[in-house]
């Protein structure tokens, strides 16, 4: 989607629908999470970032993040809001690997399978 497609997308969601969003996946009250006013384009500022409910309910995003998940995103200088719902996936999967073997995931081994 263009850069001008993206200015024009708003939200559907209800205030019922981001009550449940938050509570569902723990999302802190911290971030002070808000909907956009029903005129109002979905788009990131300075002092907001935009998410879309469709990534948590497809890939598995949960908060709070694991820290080789904090890690990751500071790693390669990224927003989560900025990765793919499938490149996301992919990640979670990666965890779950390391973990389902017994070992902790980190940068480390992601280099080792980039060779």
């Amino acid at each position: 989607m263009s850069r001008t497609g993206r200015s024009v997308t708003r939200s559907v969601l209800t205030t019922k629908d981001l009550k449940s969003f938050v509570e569902t996946y723990k999302i802190p009250e911290r971030f002070s999470p808000t909907l956009p006013g029903p005129d109002e384009p979905v788009v990131c500022t300075p002092d907001r970032i935009v998410l879309y409910t469709l990534a948590f309910s497809s890939c598995g995003v949960w908060y709070p993040l694991s820290p080789f998940k904090i890690a990751l995103l500071h790693h390669f200088g990224v927003h989560l809001s900025q990765l793919h719902p499938l490149g996301f996936m992919r990640v979670v999967h990666f965890e779950l690997s390391c973990v389902a073997v017994s070992r902790e995931p980190g940068l480390v081994h992601l280099h080792q399978t980039e060779r």
